[in-house]
């Protein structure tokens, strides 16, 4: 049969395992149950990317097929929940419900005419399970055969809905990183010039293995000669870049105030520490941490594991709290805005040499301030 998909994907890297992983969970093969799917992972990590080439390589094998682009943004406009069902009727049906006008009479329908159908619907960048219920797709209400497949950065949403396995996204190998950089950044599938390698090694080093940031610096480098490559890695270290950062933001905007706190903490001081120590503070600080870090970790904030590049001998301690470096650099860049430019009034201090331009200038200005109480004194006791 004809693949019904029209998205046009190229320069992907490093989709092919995760893809293949996919599947291997979509049992493709049985036709007699219905499967819901999770797919979750940090922002930028290609949930989206890989969600479309495979709706492209298996859309062909299901009777009707649809993608909802965006949950979330369409659910924030009037009438989301019943536009996006509107959506579903249309790209699996191919019948366009201008009577519809209520969530009640698109139920129904999807209720009634989709459990004819082997189905299959993704639904991407959900944010909140009540999008979910609302939409109201239910494996239940699907013909024998039927897949769901549902993108989310937090994995507890995928789990209230009830998915049957949640596949974590992970991070490009070097290999990967550096083919996809390559491409990106040379048009072409390695570094042909050996005066880039290095520097290209840093940058590198620095997306660790996120693919936006990958294709993101890399397209910008494209064409610029060495000299341009080290002022934008240079300018890398002192200002991140928007395009990567605002992806990023929008987990952190999710969070409340008090998981905010240990976000920015963890960024600060935490990252690669041991749970159990990074607890006892966070605890004594009022900021309820059991709870707190795992919303991190099932928002793909954090992950809680055994630190490979830890020895046996060290993992009695327990397991490490760690922070993508880009996380770990979009905490410490929002304690800086959050203030002024001034560091003795950031609310965090997390290097020394920051520590010791406070310290300098507090000593600074109380022997100021010293010298004018003595002069204040002398002037009143000479009258």
């Amino acid at each position: 049969m004809k693949c019904k998909s029209s998205f046009v994907l190229k320069d992907l890297v490093g989709i092919n395992s995760p893809i293949e992983a996919i599947q291997n969970h979509l049992l493709l093969d049985s036709v007699d149950g219905v499967y819901a799917i999770g797919i979750c992972g940090m922002g930028g990590i290609g949930k989206t990317t890989i969600a479309m080439a495979l709706y492209e390589q298996i859309s062909h094998r299901f009777t009707a097929s649809c993608f909802i682009d965006d949950v979330s943004k369409i659910y924030r406009l009037d009438d989301g929940p019943l536009n996006a069902q509107k959506q579903i009727l249309l790209q699996t049906l191919g019948i366009e419900y201008h009577q519809i006008c209520n969530r009640y009479s698109a139920t129904n329908l999807i209720r009634s005419k989709l459990c004819r159908e082997k189905a299959l619907l993704i639904l991407d960048n959900v944010d909140q399970v009540e999008q979910l219920e609302k939409i109201a797709v239910h494996c239940e209400w699907l013909g024998a055969g039927s897949r769901i497949i549902i993108i989310s950065r937090d994995e507890h949403i995928l789990k209230g809905y009830g998915v049957d396995v949640v596949y974590k996204v992970p991070f490009l190998n070097w290999a990967n990183s550096h083919k996809l950089f390559c491409r990106k950044a040379f048009r072409h599938e390695k570094i042909i010039m050996s005066n880039y390698q290095n520097l290209a090694n840093e940058i590198l080093n620095y997306a660790n293995g996120l693919p936006l940031a990958i294709t993101v610096l890399g397209s910008f480098l494209f064409g610029r000669n060495v000299t341009e490559w080290k002022s934008a890695l240079a300018r890398l270290r002192e200002s991140p870049d928007n395009e990567v950062m605002n992806v990023l933001q929008l987990s952190f905007d999710e969070l409340k105030d008090i998981e905010k706190e240990i976000f920015l903490h963890i960024a600060c001081f935490f990252n690669f520490k041991f749970e159990k120590y990074v607890k006892n503070v966070l605890n004594c600080c009022g900021l309820y941490a059991d709870i707190g870090l795992r919303v991190l970790a099932d928002k793909s904030l954090i992950t809680i594991s055994i630190n490979n590049d830890i020895q046996i001998m060290f993992q009695q301690f327990g397991t490490i709290i760690q922070m993508h470096s880009m996380l770990e650099e979009l905490g410490r860049k929002i304690v800086q805005e959050k203030a002024s430019k001034e560091q003795r009034k950031w609310s965090r201090l997390w290097s020394k040499k920051q520590l010791y331009n406070v310290t300098m200038e507090s000593m600074v200005k109380l022997q100021f301030r010293n010298k004018k109480i003595y002069f204040h004194f002398y002037k009143n006791y000479k009258y």
